[in-house]
């Protein structure tokens, strides 16, 4: 008997080591801010900045940025679907599923010699989904640009870029999923959609999204106001001053470029997913100066109960910048 005891305690403590849990989760974060020069046709790093005080701002206001444009051009996108599609009376509108900005969001301002600033926008492509009914059938219709570039007007005063033209040729390709439907309904589906999505359609969405962002302003004017000042000292020359001089007015034939992306990161914590935020800012200025900020998450390993489990985890580990 006291052998049997034995055995079934000896599989129970094997079975809790062998089914034990060590965890990879985010705990922490670094926000890496990083000021180069350039110098002799290569780029020269002069400053590395790791400081949640400077790189968090940064961070937030990407963040909060690239979430404003795509409610925008959601919001923009769905309602133009809805308009168009139920306006056909055998068909019928249901949901918007997505729309996703890929790649960076990337901004070029630039001062000819006459003074007039002017930007280009580009370095993304859009993708999105409708599902609507046609004829009593469930069709699903992808929408996905070529990459998209526009050539702007650029207003120093409010921070704005607005009249966006279309420099880049952009393509729309649209496929519509039917299950088996027949091909007649199909081709009809899409036939609406191009209706729906042609070129000049996704210049007015992006114009939109870009044009009324955090308190009306454009994400230039945004990123201007979290550079700090008096902390980015090189050479006795405070570089956020610099910055923040050229931002709101370029000298004549010079150009401040700002690239922002972002990428979602969805990690497992024993109870339950979360998702971690990267992204990403660069900043040009006239190939003299860089600044690139990037954050990167903090990987720790817990024990077989995990510390982020359970509710309030968040609380004890599960870190979400």
């Amino acid at each position: 008997m006291l052998f049997k005891v034995f055995i079934v305690v000896s599989l129970l403590i094997f079975s809790s080591i062998a089914t034990a849990y060590y965890p990879t989760y985010v705990s922490g974060t670094n926000h890496l801010v990083e000021i180069s020069k350039k110098k002799s046709g290569a780029w020269n790093s002069i400053v590395v900045i790791n400081n949640t005080s400077v790189g968090k701002p940064i961070h937030d206001e990407t963040k909060g940025i690239l979430k404003s444009i795509n409610k925008e051009l959601f919001d923009s996108i769905e309602s133009a679907a809805r308009k168009g599609i139920n306006g056909i009376s055998w068909m019928s509108f249901r949901e918007l599923k997505y729309v996703t900005l890929d790649g960076p969001l990337q901004t070029k301002l630039i001062t000819q010699s006459n003074g007039v600033i002017t930007a280009e926008v580009g370095g993304f492509s859009l993708r999105s989904e409708v599902k609507f009914e046609l004829s009593l059938f469930t069709l699903y219709g992808k929408v996905r640009t070529s990459e998209l570039r526009f050539a702007a007007d650029y207003d120093v005063i409010t921070g704005r870029v607005y009249n966006l033209r279309d420099i880049g040729n952009t393509r729309v390709d649209i496929d519509v999923d039917g299950n088996g439907i027949i091909n007649s309904l199909v081709a009809e589906g899409i036939e609406v959609l191009e209706g729906i999505f042609f070129p000049t359609f996704i210049q007015d969405v992006v114009d939109d999204g870009v044009n009324g962002l955090v308190n009306d302003e454009y994400y230039i004017a945004g990123l201007e106001s979290v550079i700090p000042t008096g902390k980015w000292m090189v050479a006795g020359v405070d570089l956020g001053v610099k910055i923040k001089e050229m931002i709101s007015g370029v000298s004549a034939e010079k150009y401040v470029s700002i690239g922002i992306s972002e990428k979602n990161h969805r990690y497992y914590t024993g109870w339950s997913y979360r998702t971690y935020y990267m992204n990403q800012v660069e900043l040009d200025i006239s190939g003299n100066y860089k600044v690139e900020y990037g954050n990167t998450p903090i990987y720790s390993t817990g024990s077989w109960i995990n510390p982020c489990a359970g509710p309030g985890g968040a609380g004890s580990g599960c870190y979400e910048p």
